[in-house]
């Protein structure tokens, strides 16, 4: 254990030391025992400096002692303490008014930030990413395919008018299926780019 007090010949703490505590007694403003001040300064100096330095700042009028079960305890007497003006505590209104309203607003971030973390976790992995677009990108091959032999056969046969709303309705159908698969295929190509740091191009050739 450490101790930053030093003592003058009598054995007494030095004015640094009693000015520290004293000073620790006024800003807490709570009873303390000589075991709670020696804890919460993190046992810096030793039990026996702080009981010689509380009993200094009784003898000085700066705090008080009452003995409650068996047990002395230290406070500040109250006539020591400044009163607060109307316009220091509009400030001080102000001041939690304005942290309380910083605190609002960082916990909305953080729920916004652990909504898109939750996202992130349940997002497809590289691996199911490059699967799901392989998967994506036969299926549009066969679609091209398709409306490629669906305009042929409209071109080279002559057909009546329900078969020819049939094969517009189909035609239509498997374009918006391969602009839909495409633009997810898509999106999967630029994921995979963000996270692995490369671009479409050298991902495509590769």
């Amino acid at each position: 254990m450490s101790s930053n007090v030093g003592t003058v010949s009598k054995g007494q703490p030095d004015e640094v030391a009693v000015g520290i505590i004293c000073n620790y007694m006024l800003q807490q403003n709570r009873p303390y025992s000589a075991v709670d001040v020696w804890n919460n300064l993190r046992q810096e100096y030793s039990k026996a400096q702080i009981i010689k330095c509380l009993d200094i700042g009784v003898e000085r009028g700066i705090l008080r002692e009452k003995l409650i079960s068996k047990q002395k305890v230290y406070f500040v007497d109250q006539s020591k303490i400044g009163k607060c003006g109307e316009e220091e505590l509009q400030i001080l209104n102000e001041s939690i008014i304005a942290k309380n309203n910083r605190l609002i607003e960082l916990n909305n971030e953080i729920k916004i930030v652990k909504n898109e973390l939750k996202e992130y976790e349940s997002a497809l992995s590289i691996e199911e990413m490059i699967a799901l677009q392989t998967t994506l990108e036969a299926q549009i091959k066969k679609m091209e395919e398709r409306i490629s032999g669906m305009a042929t056969f409209a071109k080279n046969e002559v057909i009546d008018e329900k078969k020819k709303s049939e094969l517009v309705a189909k035609l239509e159908y498997y374009q918006r299926q391969y602009k839909e698969r495409k633009r997810i295929a898509d999106r999967i190509v630029d994921a995979v780019c963000e996270n692995i740091n490369i671009s479409r191009k050298k991902l495509m050739v590769s």
